[in-house]
């Protein structure tokens, strides 16, 4: 019987070929741990935060049937307001609908909100100064606390990770971005975590791309090998 599964993330888990190797994430998913049979539903979205993520898995599993869910979560930075379906901002990529939802999102600390005049003005009060900026990382590992309790409720089989270490971000852009806290939040309930991410793994092995913040798929699929171990999806 064929497996549905459900991938949340940002644009490190988006569908997309980099270096010619591995066609796409969601293949590499499929070489390494799923197989060819499986259905891959992927909701990722590039610049997205916790919110979205959230949102799009409330949305998808309450209408739809899966087998397992894989989130690997994004920045703490990011911050995600929901918006009208027909809202747009002429000038801003990130007003992103996917599934049943739209949402204005901010990319991070340093995201593509800076270069808007309109999102400049919603989102600066989320970045202004320490304690905004700190409430911002409260709202999204809360964000992140509700998909893990929802999918325990829902009794759906499911891993997680954050693309990146939140306590100890391998590089500067990722921290600029992203941002960190002082220790692995309380709140969240690891049972299914994956003890281990992609951006500090490709950052060991020479796997980031010029950005040093995105991984090249042939480094990145090494990182799904080394986890493979702690998925349960069957």
């Amino acid at each position: 019987m064929t497996k549905k599964i459900l991938f949340l993330g940002c644009s490190n888990l988006a569908t997309g070929n980099d270096d010619g190797q591995n066609p796409n994430k969601e293949q590499i998913w499929k070489d390494v741990v799923f197989g060819e049979d499986a259905e891959i539903v992927n909701l990722s979205w590039a610049g997205v935060g916790n919110q979205f993520i959230l949102g799009n898995c409330v949305d998808y599993v309450s209408n739809n049937k899966v087998d397992y869910v894989y989130a690997q979560f994004t920045g703490l930075a990011r911050f995600d307001i929901p918006a009208h379906d027909t809202y747009s901002i002429s000038d801003y990529d990130y007003c992103i609908k996917t599934y049943k939802r739209r949402y204005l999102c901010s990319g991070g600390k340093e995201g593509s909100w800076l270069g808007s005049d309109r999102t400049n003005e919603i989102f600066m009060p989320c970045y202004f100064n320490v304690e905004e900026y700190q409430h911002v990382a409260k709202e999204s590992i809360q964000s992140v606390a509700s998909t893990l309790w929802f999918l325990k409720q829902k009794n759906i089989s499911h891993n997680w990770t954050f693309f990146y270490d939140i306590t100890n971000p391998a590089t500067p852009q990722v921290e600029n971005y992203d941002g960190h806290v002082e220790k692995f939040p309380d709140l969240l309930d690891t049972t299914h975590w994956i003890n281990s991410d992609p951006h500090s793994y490709c950052a060991k092995h020479n796997g980031l791309k010029d950005d040093k913040c995105h991984f090249h798929d042939s480094v990145y699929r090494d990182w799904v090998m080394s986890i493979k171990d702690q998925i349960t999806w069957q």
